[in-house]
C-alpha cells in the first residue's frame, strides 16, 4: 500500500548548496536523510514532496550551514497483510518466482504459484503449469494476495510473501480471459 505522510523537521543546508533555490537544496538534503529509509509506522520512504522551507534560516558557526524549518510530504510504502497487489515478474528461481511490488521484489513460492503442478525453467526464464499449460514468464504481469511480510532488521531487506492460488488471482491476461468467458457464458 503506499502512504502520503506531512512531516516537520529542520534540515542543515551546507554551505556548498547556498547558490541553489532553496527548495532544490531542501530536497536535496530531505532525499539523502530519508530516501531508502524504513520506518515501522510509516513503511519505506520513496520520495519526498511538496516541500515548504522557511526562508529564515539559522546559520551554525561551527560549519557554516543553514537551518531551516520545513514542512513536506514523504511518500511511502508498506504491505498490507490480505493486500491484493499487482506487480511485475522479475525473476525465476527454482524455489517460486519474485514480483516487483512498489519498491520491493516480493517472492511468490511454487507451491502457491497456480493451481496446478508446476515446472520451472529457470534459464529460459518460464513457469509452466501441467494440466493448465499456463505459462508464467519474467515481464508478465501478476495479481496476488499479500500473505505475509518481515520488516528490514539491521542490513537486511523487508521480506514480503505473495499468494497467487486462488480466484481472482494470477496473471491479468488468464484474469482477463476469464473474464470474457464468464461474460459470454452469463455466469459471474
Amino acid at each position: 500500500m503506499m502512504y502520503r505522510f506531512r512531516v516537520r523537521d529542520i534540515i542543515s543546508i551546507k554551505p556548498n548548496l547556498f547558490g541553489e533555490d532553496l527548495r532544490e537544496a531542501a530536497y536535496k538534503q530531505l532525499s539523502r536523510k530519508y530516501a531508502g529509509l524504513y520506518d515501522d509506522e510509516l513503511g519505506y520512504v520513496i520520495d519526498i514532496g511538496n516541500i515548504e522551507v522557511d526562508p529564515m534560516g539559522k546559520v551554525i558557526s561551527e560549519d557554516g550551514s543553514s537551518n531551516h524549518r520545513v514542512v513536506f510530504d514523504v511518500y511511502t510504502f508498506k504491505p498490507v497483510k490480505g493486500e491484493v497487489v499487482e506487480g511485475e515478474v522479475v525473476g525465476i528461481e527454482n524455489f517460486g518466482i519474485f514480483v516487483r511490488i512498489g519498491p520491493i521484489d516480493a517472492l511468490v513460492h511454487k507451491s502457491v504459484l497456480m493451481d496446478d503442478v508446476i515446472d520451472i525453467n529457470k534459464p529460459e526464464g518460464y513457469v509452466v503449469g501441467r494440466k493448465s499449460g499456463r505459462i508464467i514468464r519474467k515481464g508478465d504481469v501478476v495479481r496476488a494476495r499479500v500473505l505475509d511480510y518481515s520488516p528490514p532488521k539491521g542490513y537486511s531487506l523487508m521480506k514480503i510473501a505473495l499468494f497467487m492460488k486462488s480466484r481472482g488471482l494470477g496473471k491479468v491476461e488468464w484474469l482477463e480471459e476469464l473474464k470474457q468467458v464468464e461474460g459470454e457464458s452469463g455466469e459471474g
